[in-house]
Parts: C-alpha cells; structure tokens; sequence
C-alpha cells in the first residue's frame, strides 16, 4: 500500500515538473516575439515613415554629464508637412505686405540708425500682419529704399500648441512674438545651429535677451511660400536655413549692428 503512494506521488512529481518547463520554454520564446509583432503592427515592411510637422532635436555629440548637451535641429534634412490641425480654418492675416506702411517703417528705421549709431546701408524688416506662409521678412536697401531679399518668418505660438492668430507679448514665458526695434548682435553656435542674439530697443521687446528670443534658422521653414501655415516658435523670428544662410554676409560684414524692426500692420 505504501509503495503505490509512492508511486503515484512520484508520477504527480515528474508531471508537474514537465508542466513547468513547458511553461517557462514558452514564455522564453514567446515574448520577445510577441513585443516584435506589436512594435512593428503599424508598420509598413521598407518604408521609412513620413515627417509630419516640426523635426526632432537630436543631440548633435555625446559630451559629459557635467557639461549641457549641445543641440541642433536636423530639420534641413526633411520637408515640412502642415499638420493636420493647421488646415482645420484659415490662418488669420493679409496676402501681401502694403508698400506704402513698409516705406513708413523704412523712413522710422533710416532716421533711428542714423541718429543712434547704427547702420544705415541696410535693415530688416517682418510685417506680423501678413501670414506666416507669405513673404514677410524684406531685407531693404536703405539708401535706395528698395527690398532686394523676400522671405517667410515664424512668430512665436503664445500658450498654445498652434494659433492661427498672432498674440504679442513682452512676458517671459509668452511664447510670443514682440514688436519693435531690435539690435542684432553678433552670431553663434545655439540649439538652431548658427544664431544671432537680439537686443530689444523699446518697451514693448526689451525683454528679449532674457527671453532667449533670437533669429535663427528652422530645417521646418520652406523657401518658397505656402497656402498652408508655418512652423511656430516660441517667440523667436526664425527663417529657412537657406535664407539665413543668405543673411550671414550681410551681418557679418556690417560695420555697425543691423536693425530688425517686427511690426503689425501701421503700430509702432
């Protein structure tokens, strides 16, 4: 009697022991495969997927712990695709910039520059009221009163993800866009590749530098124009790197600093 407990114990042993083994072989084997097809569900087998808005930033070298992590946009390489939201209503703006506010500026520019030190062979100039996938940055030959370069600009998207309105503002963390004269400054290497810092000239911008508010450049910016909105910054007036690459002579070579005026419509 006692062997035939034995043995029937023995039999429920090897059996639970084999269940066990069968259990944790499939487990093994299983879920690495299972996390393979679920990653992967979405995705098409040789296709690369498709960029849709602002690229990434991705870190340009690997540096120590200790020091911050240099950063550039690899955006140059890429098309920028609207979002879908961006051509859910119309951006709110012009067509075109009006000639005869531009030349108000113009003159305001020429008559500031001469009388505080500035240059007065050329300027910048980005009407806000026009839409962003319009021209609206005009680099302008002061003594001729002429634009001779046309590009778009990005304007900061305030506190939310996207506006199809321009809001302005002074305050740090507006994510606006300031009106106003600035000072550029000299360039540098910053989380955009080359920069140039701007100096904020009148009340309504002087908070600029603290606001790490700059003109750079955004692979996300396309050359020509768009019946589509642009990218949005956080307040910074950035461009196409192919334009600003165009505007690098010009501020380098400049024997006094270049002026940047951003206005809306006729304000000052």
């Amino acid at each position: 009697m006692y062997k035939k407990y034995c043995i029937a114990l023995a039999g429920l042993y090897i059996m639970l022991l084999t269940a066990c083994t069968s259990v944790h072989s499939l487990s093994s084997v299983s879920t690495p495969r299972i996390t393979a097809i679920t990653n992967n569900q979405f995705a098409s087998p040789g296709k690369k997927n498709s960029l849709v808005g602002p690229p990434e930033y991705i870190p340009d070298t690997v540096v120590k712990k200790s020091t911050p992590p240099k950063i550039i946009e690899r955006g140059g390489r890429y098309v920028y695709l609207a979002p879908a939201y961006t051509r859910s209503r119309p951006e709110i703006g012009t067509e075109k910039y009006e000639a005869e506010t531009l030349q108000q500026k113009i003159n305001r520019i020429k008559k500031f520059a001469a009388e505080n030190n500035y240059d007065t062979a050329v300027a910048f100039f980005i009407d806000m009221r026009v839409k962003s996938g319009k021209e609206r940055f005009f680099v302008v030959n002061l003594a001729s009163n002429t634009i001779f370069k046309k590009a778009l600009a990005a304007h900061g998207k305030g506190n939310k993800k996207f506006t199809f309105d321009r809001k302005f503002s002074n305050d740090e963390g507006s994510n606006c866009t300031s009106l106003g004269i600035y000072k550029i400054g000299k360039a540098y290497t910053g989380a955009f590749g080359l920069s140039y810092k701007l100096y904020g000239l009148n009340k309504t911008n002087n908070n600029a530098l603290k606001r790490y508010v700059v003109l750079h450049a955004m692979g996300s910016i396309p050359d020509e124009e768009s019946k589509w909105p642009i990218t949005q910054t956080e307040g910074c007036p950035a461009v196409s790197p192919a334009f600003l690459h165009e505007l690098a002579p010009l501020l380098d070579n400049a024997e006094k600093s270049v002026l940047l005026y951003i206005y809306y419509g006729d304000s000052k």
